[in-house]
């Protein structure tokens, strides 16, 4: 049985699969027009910065006022789940490094590709060690199955026991037919959202960043919703949190890597000033979420003010600047109160010492 933060950081990187093909569609026609090369990386930090701002009220929100299972006006992360969240540091801490240098070339893919499945081995070990020094320790209940999950389910098991061929069947053919369908239609839908740019008189860069990730990234949010509606509202959060990670690694590493497959040579995008200041943005953004659920807590507050700032952003794409200086400045007071009064500091605990119970203050 895999770990429960690998198993899930499985299921996000096949949510995340239409931004690659739309992301990478986007990319083929930058390297054949250098005038949409602006637009190369306007899906990318829009689907971020939309899996960031948006994804964790949306959790919080569903919980709130459907989930029958609800105990208090805030989501608890079980300790188990601290992993996931701290690995989220390394990724970050990786594309700084992109924005110092004001670029992403092809050698960056390496990095950022090492960087994710270093963080899922990571996960999986720290849970494997928990699980043996907190045995008793138990996820909750079971999410009950759709008539297709258990029909696929009654497939691939013979008893308990799971048959891998019958497995390895069943996850090929579902990405075969779901890679074929997004093969066939990503150029088409990104064509169709340029149009609706021009027809609207919106910026294309803007019109991908903003339209196209809420249609693309609806595998992650269907899941999501249906985590926190049936009582496994942390486990949504990090359902939304591994598609990040996998987003701020796996599919930026796609940017480089498409770009010079279609220029011929290895090679890499110079940011302009838009991009890089949409970079520095999802840093903003990012960091911020971090340090809230860093208290492996996510109260009704947070979640008022992390959709409030989103919705700024969304309603007036031109504030970015601002937008993320506000985000900075609440990351560093969250830090301070972090550093002063040692708050904000269950994940971090939790990593140095796993299967410890902290002791509520």
């Amino acid at each position: 049985v895999l770990p429960s933060g690998v198993a899930i950081a499985i299921v996000a990187l096949l949510q995340i699969s239409p931004e690659f093909f739309v992301e990478w569609a986007t990319v083929k026609r930058a390297a054949f027009d250098p005038e949409f090369l602006h637009n190369a990386m306007a899906n990318l930090y829009g689907a971020n910065k939309l899996l960031v701002g948006f994804g964790p009220p949306l959790v919080f929100f569903v919980y709130f006022f459907f989930s029958p299972n609800k105990k208090e006006n805030y989501i608890k992360f079980h300790q188990i789940k601290s992993y996931s969240i701290f690995v989220m540091i390394f990724a970050l801490a990786y594309n700084v490094v992109i924005y110092a240098k004001n670029s992403l070339m092809w050698y960056d893919s390496i990095a950022l590709i090492l960087i994710y499945f270093a963080s899922v081995i990571f996960i999986g070990k720290m849970e494997i060690r928990y699980q043996k020094l907190k045995p008793e320790a138990e996820e909750g209940p079971e999410i009950e199955q759709g008539a297709v999950a258990r029909l696929i389910h009654k497939f691939v098991t013979a008893g308990e026991k799971v048959i891998a061929y019958r497995a390895y069947i069943v996850s090929f053919l579902l990405l075969a037919i779901g890679g074929a369908l997004l093969v066939g239609f990503a150029e088409e839908f990104l064509e169709c959202l340029l149009h609706a740019a021009v027809a609207a008189g919106i910026s294309t860069f803007i019109f991908i960043g903003y339209v196209a990730p809420f249609m693309s990234e609806f595998p992650e949010k269907t899941v999501a919703i249906g985590y926190a509606m049936k009582g496994h509202e942390d486990t949504a959060m990090i359902n939304f949190l591994s598609s990040i990670l996998a987003q701020l690694t796996l599919l930026t590493a796609m940017v480089p890597l498409a770009y010079s497959y279609y220029k011929g040579i290895p090679t890499g995008i110079v940011f302009d000033k838009v991009q890089s200041q949409e970079l520095l943005l999802v840093i903003a953004m990012v960091l911020f979420s971090l340090m809230l659920f860093l208290d492996l807590k996510f109260t009704i507050r947070e979640t008022v003010l992390a959709l409030g700032l989103f919705i700024w952003q969304f309603a007036f794409p031109e504030s970015r600047e601002t937008v993320t200086k506000v985000y900075f400045v609440l990351f560093l007071s969250y830090l301070l109160e972090m550093l002063l009064e040692k708050r904000h500091t269950d994940v971090i605990e939790t990593v140095i010492k796993p299967g410890e119970d902290k002791e509520e203050a």
